[in-house]
């Protein structure tokens, strides 16, 4: 029965023109490889200036567009305070003021004087000088650090500020205002820096794994397979990279064995007909039509041996198959036609209740040739094709009632170029090629004890 480069200074490619170029970029793969903590420092320096610029672009903004309101609200609040110290002054005689001036210094944390108002002149605006004289609080608009009240009836203004400049004794180090702000920096970027270090981390493990494997893959280790990795973008990578893997060496092992089966296979042939073609100059007249049609039924073997390994080889390669709705009472009408009737044995169709079948009809036609051929080998009497639905799968089977296939040979008769009996017109690649068209549609093909009394060899393909 058949059986089956230099160095340079250049940018990397792929880094954006917007970013400058002292900072570093993830290097491409033809390019050095280093470590996860330099991979690290890398994306670091990048997210930080990415946050550096929008935090501070916009800070910058939003104090642009409220800036008039904050300088209001600000005078706003300094004026009790110039009033206050008003009233100090008016209320002591002027050859005090000096000392006054020395006495309220040390109830302020930043500067406080007292300076004639022509003295203020070079530092304001037209407009804040003319509300100066008038006595009005003013703000000085280049840096907003200081203050200035004309004193009534004098030539006098009291100035506070620079606000910046800020002195408060006694306050212990981890109060002040620098190491608030030092704190402040510190947590921005280790904030940054923790979860993407893990991340980075991670990710580049698992880059490493899948970089291993494809380098095993790339020296011939067909059988490598990725490890199971933890991080979410790269595991689909993982899978795609082992089915292509799988894939891959299905198609080698498969070209393996048609080569080695095909150069086993075409000896024959070939040395009967250079047989033949060196007894042709000897022979009698008679007798060449005899060798004749020998070497007639070899070149017939060899096109047979080469159609079918042509279509082995074909459908082997291909990743996946287009399959489209078959009606089912056409398709076996067409087999039935392709088969001359036998007076010793009939072959009958039987399509149910199952209308369609999804299928790559040309594919599919091939393989249900073969299988219908093989039974009509080997049947007594009776072959019977039919199609049924057992839960989410069409099930095509071929029965016969001949002597079936032992137990022990179901797995290996689909194996290219195996035949448990030798048939002159068979090469063994029929029933590989069944289940190679199975397998490409998302199924399988098997062989059990048929009703019949023979073997019953199964194709199972998806509903959908």
């Amino acid at each position: 029965m058949n059986g089956s480069e230099p160095r340079t200074t250049a940018a990397p490619r792929g880094k954006p023109n917007w970013l400058p170029a002292w900072l570093p970029w993830p290097r491409s793969a033809a390019q050095p490889r280093h470590g996860h903590f330099g991979l690290f420092v890398r994306y670091y320096l990048i997210v930080v200036l990415i946050y550096a610029a929008v935090i501070v672009g916009g800070i910058s903004a939003w104090f642009f567009v409220t800036s008039e309101n904050a300088r209001k609200y600000y005078e706003a609040q300094m004026h009790g305070t110039h009033a206050l110290i008003e009233q100090r002054y008016l209320s002591a005689p002027r050859e005090d003021w000096p000392a006054l001036t020395r006495e309220l210094r040390g109830h302020f944390a930043y500067p406080l004087e007292l300076l004639p108002i022509d003295s203020l002149r070079d530092g304001l605006t037209d407009a804040e000088w003319r509300r100066l004289q008038r006595g009005e609080l003013v703000m000085e608009s280049e840096d907003e650090a200081h203050t200035y009240q004309r004193l009534p009836g004098t030539d006098q203004a009291v100035a506070l500020g620079d606000f910046d400049d800020v002195t408060v004794q006694g306050v212990p180090w981890r109060d002040l205002d620098f190491i608030d702000t030092v704190v402040i920096i510190a947590m921005y970027f280790i904030a940054i820096a923790l979860p993407l270090y893990f991340l980075v981390y991670r990710f580049w493990r698992d880059l490493r794994k899948l970089r291993a494997t494809a380098e095993a893959l790339t020296a011939g280790e067909l059988d490598a397979r990725a490890p199971v990795v933890t991080t979410q973008l790269v595991n689909p990578l993982g899978h795609a990279l082992n089915q292509m893997a799988g894939q891959v060496q299905q198609v080698l092992e498969s070209q393996r064995i048609l080569a080695q089966a095909v150069a086993h296979e075409i000896r024959t042939p070939l040395a009967r007909m250079r047989f033949g073609l060196e007894m042709l100059e000897t022979v009698e007249e008679g007798e060449r039509a005899h060798l004749r049609e020998g070497l007639e039924c070899d070149i017939q073997r060899l096109e047979h041996l080469a159609a079918h390994s042509v279509a082995y080889a074909r459908i082997g390669r291909m990743v996946g198959i287009e399959r489209a709705p078959i009606p089912v009472r056409a398709l076996f009408a067409d087999l039935a036609d392709v088969f001359e009737p036998q007076a010793s044995v009939s072959l009958c169709f039987g399509c149910g209740a199952v209308d369609m079948v999804m299928a790559n009809r040309e594919a599919l036609d091939l393989a249900l040739r073969n299988l219908i051929a093989n039974a009509l080998r080997h049947a007594r009497s009776q072959v019977m094709v039919s199609i049924v639905e057992e839960g989410e799968r069409h099930v095509l089977r071929v029965d016969d009632d001949g002597d079936g296939v032992p137990e022990a040979e179901r797995e290996r008769v689909f194996q290219p170029f195996t035949q448990l009996q030798k048939h002159p017109e068979g090469f063994g690649l029929g029933l590989a090629l069944v289940r190679v068209v199975a397998e490409k549609h998302g199924g399988s093909a098997g062989v059990t004890d048929s009703a019949l009394g023979g073997a019953s060899f199964r194709i199972e393909l998806p509903l959908r």
